[in-house]
């Protein structure tokens, strides 16, 4: 009886041991299922690791670097030491379109043209047309560009913000233009925002682009000649001068810029004889330049040019200043340009409502609402 009993008691011993060495009821086991494998991927803007400097890059990594934290928070990462924000984030947040140029290693951001310029390693920003001094410079990790947090700073115009330790906090705006760019018509009713011609311009008259079956069809079509010859550019040593109220046509300069409607926009466009594209600002610098007036690069720097006029007394020719709504913004600083054709109409390259130079009807809400200001160039 007591060797049956023994052989019993080992049979159970034995059957015992080889279930936990299974690990069918072990604590640990259950605990190394439930956690997360190690070295999970992170958003590029919460982490501090890199994998070194990618200097040279050729192509920017735009789809990376979004934040996984709330709307409006950019969390700051870490560098040898120094603290920094993606800069697709920021742009994102911001709602800015963005331009990577390998050529000289430079990171644009803006509207509808190119406000900041952001040279990996340089210790200098372009802001609009103004170099700025730099405390610590952009860098470049995992194909993305850094922008240092002392350098936030310079964006204070176009949002409201505050920095923690770890994060970049913007402040959504109070109200927004909601309004469609393409939305319908909104009649003058003798509002404040109400647009109007100025009866003295004496360039004033009854032709609307409506009428132009010439250069019209249907959409808005090229006409390759008429192009070709406005290619033509100031040569060197023919200085146009700089914007100070001189006589020039103002219809010949919209005759002119017709012929490039349907040229295709394009963010942070370089000049036209070299790229076949525009921006907003490039498009209004070009045509003034070939008038012998000389304006600044980015529709912000523009908008500090000339003289102020009242949008109850446009001409034609005067250059119409916006904003570009966004939740985070400010919405009170400049992001694009056009040129006034009078009858209430406005010629502009534009990545909305189509892709392209464009003329556009400015009764609308979108339009009387963005408004920021108008600028006279010339007489």
């Amino acid at each position: 009886m007591m060797r049956r009993s023994v052989g019993r008691s080992m049979i159970v011993f034995l059957s015992l041991a080889v279930f936990m060495a299974s690990g069918g009821c072990s604590s640990n086991s259950t605990q190394k299922q439930s956690q997360p494998p190690s070295n999970t991927g992170t958003s590029s803007g919460s982490s501090a690791q890199s994998t070194g400097d990618t200097n040279g890059i050729s192509i920017l990594n735009t789809n990376q670097g979004a934040s996984t934290a709330k709307e409006g928070v950019i969390n700051i990462v870490s560098f040898d030491g120094k603290f920094y924000v993606s800069g697709n984030d920021l742009a994102r947040v911001l709602n800015f379109k963005t331009r990577w140029e390998a050529a000289n290693n430079t990171y644009q951001m803006g509207d509808y043209d190119a406000t900041y310029e952001w040279k990996v390693g340089g210790l200098e920003v372009l802001k609009g047309d103004e170099p700025v001094k730099l405390t610590d410079p952009p860098i470049s990790r995992n194909s993305l560009v850094y922008i240092p947090v002392s350098a936030v700073g310079l964006l204070q115009d176009d949002m409201n913000y505050s920095v923690t330790e770890k994060e970049l906090v913007i402040f959504p705006s109070a109200d927004m233009v909601t309004d469609p760019i393409d939305g319908p018509d909104a009649p003058n009713m003798g509002s404040d925002l109400d647009f109007a011609d100025d009866p003295n311009d004496p360039f004033k008259g009854t032709e609307t682009w409506k009428d132009l079956g010439e250069v019209l069809t249907g959409e808005y079509s090229s006409n390759e000649s008429l192009m070709a010859a406005s290619r033509i550019d100031i040569k060197p040593g023919e200085n146009a001068i700089p914007v100070a109220l001189k006589n020039i046509d103002m219809n010949a300069l919209i005759q002119k810029g017709k012929a490039y409607l349907g040229v295709k926009y394009l963010f942070g466009a370089a000049p036209y004889p070299t790229s076949s594209k525009f921006d907003c600002s490039t498009y209004s610098q070009y045509l003034y330049k070939r008038q012998g007036v000389m304006l600044k690069r980015t529709a912000r720097a523009q908008s500090t040019q000339g003289i102020a006029v009242s949008r109850s007394s446009l001409r034609k020719g005067d250059l119409m200043f916006f904003y570009v709504p966004g939740r985070f913004r400010t919405n009170k600083t400049v992001g694009h340009v056009g040129i006034y054709m009078g009858n209430s109409q406005m010629i502009h390259a534009s990545p909305e409502p189509k892709d392209g130079v464009q003329i556009s009807d400015i009764n609308k809400a979108y339009w009387k609402k963005t408004f920021l200001r108008a600028k006279r160039m010339a007489d």
